[in-house]
């Protein structure tokens, strides 16, 4: 189910929350995360696409994702549907899942729905720094992750990147300070 119709076209960046009915869990266990993100690599392949950002969480998906020639609707719809069936074979029932989409419109609003994704944990207390099922981790440090592209994000902040990225995220006293000069000024790709 679709809860905001938004506007496609080829190269639109959305912000897409995936969530069970009435919020239930749709991963139970380490083998769900590693099933969600085979399955997300399998549409990938289906359907090309850039995941700048992307949070697993018990209970909801969050992911910044640039549609490249399919329309976000179908992208999503397929990615739900296969891990849905993943969900029925494992668990025995069907969950449908909601997703809600937000067409991002501005650098700014690319890099705060980057960073709302990266916040996801701290709802479930759960910890930043070492959360394994989220792409944090790809921008801060040196620790690889071939289902994201940091590239795009990073590009909007000073040098050394992953430091002033890390800042962003966690010290919003200081937000303007650890972009790049010249971010607010560009248009958006």
């Amino acid at each position: 189910m679709v809860k905001k119709h938004n506007n496609w076209f080829p190269g639109a960046i959305f912000h897409v929350s995936c969530f069970g009915p009435w919020c239930r869990r749709i991963f139970y266990e380490e083998p769900d995360y590693v099933a969600y993100l085979s399955v997300l690599e399998r549409v990938r392949y289906q359907y090309p696409f850039y995941l700048h950002s992307y949070c697993l969480i018990a209970n909801r998906i969050l992911l910044l994702l640039e549609t490249t020639h399919v329309p976000i609707k179908e992208v999503i719809t397929t990615l739900n549907l296969e891990y849905s069936l993943y969900f029925q074979r494992k668990y025995s029932c069907f969950p449908e899942f909601q997703f809600h989409t937000s067409l991002i419109d501005s650098v700014e609003n690319f890099l705060n729905a980057s960073k709302i994704t990266h916040l996801a944990p701290l709802q479930d207390n759960l910890p930043l720094n070492n959360y394994g099922w989220s792409s944090y981790l790809a921008f801060i440090s040196s620790v690889p992750n071939d289902h994201v592209v940091t590239s795009q994000i990073l590009y909007y902040f000073r040098h050394p990147k992953s430091n002033h990225y890390y800042l962003f995220v966690e010290g919003e006293e200081n937000r303007g300070k650890y972009l790049w000069e010249n971010s607010q000024k560009e248009a958006f790709p």
